[in-house]
């Protein structure tokens, strides 16, 4: 079976009724052959051969419109169908025919093809031509073939009222379905547009997701090495305490011996001590966050 993408509703349709045409063909030409073996004339063998060669032809044209849809196209379809099925309707007995629901071909064809009241349409066509029909033989125009013109005119009108009821009625029905379908398979594009977005924005989000992970990762490596060095101060105090002690000394040194240059080292050693307690203290800051201090406490723990 041939895949028909959903996003093309008419498309998909005009493929299923495609397949119904075929099999009105196959239907056609059955009922033809029990017709041409009720009878011992010849003519009706040839009639039965042109019909079948006819709705071939047009259901060959119908692919046609399927691969390049217009509306030119669809309404000559449909006038085709019509008048073909009128001399089916003529060569097949008139009044008498068993072909006359063929007009449904094209009544529905319309439904399918021409929105609205396209279906309608064909079908006030179809009953004005076996109108047309129903004129020509009663005034001797034309003679069904293989048929019989004795219908009174009641009956005759009984018979056009009949099929005019039924060409409509299949016609609001085709195209209220027709249009249900349409609407459908519009709602349902809707819906696929809307989950590729949804799908398309997910994909975004794990990405981001996936990026912010990755930044967590890195972030975590960062609040390790931030732990760690929270932890100078510790290891920095005890030998600068050493060293201030040690300083006092060099001070006091230098004041007995009033040595200018030993003064001026011990000056510079304190500048440097106050420097290293300034970065202690900014060291301070760093331990006093959230993720440092549970950071620490992993570590220590």
């Amino acid at each position: 079976m041939e895949a028909i993408h959903i996003d093309n509703p008419e498309k998909l349709m005009y493929n299923w009724w495609s397949k119904v045409r075929w099999f009105i063909v196959i239907v056609l030409f059955a009922i033809g052959i029990l017709r041409a073996n009720q009878t011992l004339q010849t003519y009706p063998s040839m009639i039965l051969v042109v019909t079948f060669l006819g709705i071939s032809i047009l259901n060959v044209l119908y692919h046609f419109q399927i691969l390049f849809p217009s509306s030119a196209m669809g309404a000559v379809q449909i006038v085709l169908d019509i008048i073909f099925a009128t001399l089916v309707v003529h060569l097949t007995g008139g009044l008498q025919s068993d072909f006359v629901w063929i007009y449904l071909i094209a009544i529905i064809t319309a439904s399918i093809t021409i929105e609205k009241m396209g279906g309608f349409i064909s079908a006030m066509i179809g009953s004005m031509c076996m109108l047309f029909l129903l004129i020509t033989y009663n005034y001797g125009w034309l003679i069904p073939v293989n048929g019989s013109q004795s219908i009174d005119v009641p009956s005759q009108t009984i018979f056009l009222l009949s099929y005019t009821a039924l060409f409509s009625g299949i016609a609001f029905i085709a195209s209220f379905i027709s249009n249900i379908l349409k609407k459908l398979s519009q709602q349902n594009k809707k819906i696929r547009e809307e989950l590729a977005d949804v799908e398309k924005n997910f994909d975004i989000k794990k990405q981001e997701i996936e990026q912010n992970i990755s930044d967590i990762s890195k972030y975590r490596d960062v609040v390790k090495v931030g732990a760690r060095l929270a932890s100078l101060d510790h290891d920095i105090n005890n030998p600068l305490t050493i060293i201030s002690l040690s300083l006092r000394r060099l001070k006091k040194a230098a004041q007995e011996y009033k040595d200018d240059k030993l003064s001026k080292s011990a000056a510079q050693m304190e500048e440097a001590i106050n420097n290293i307690n300034g970065i202690l203290v900014r060291l301070q800051d760093l331990k006093r966050l959230d993720l440092i201090k549970e950071e620490r406490n992993k570590l220590q723990g």
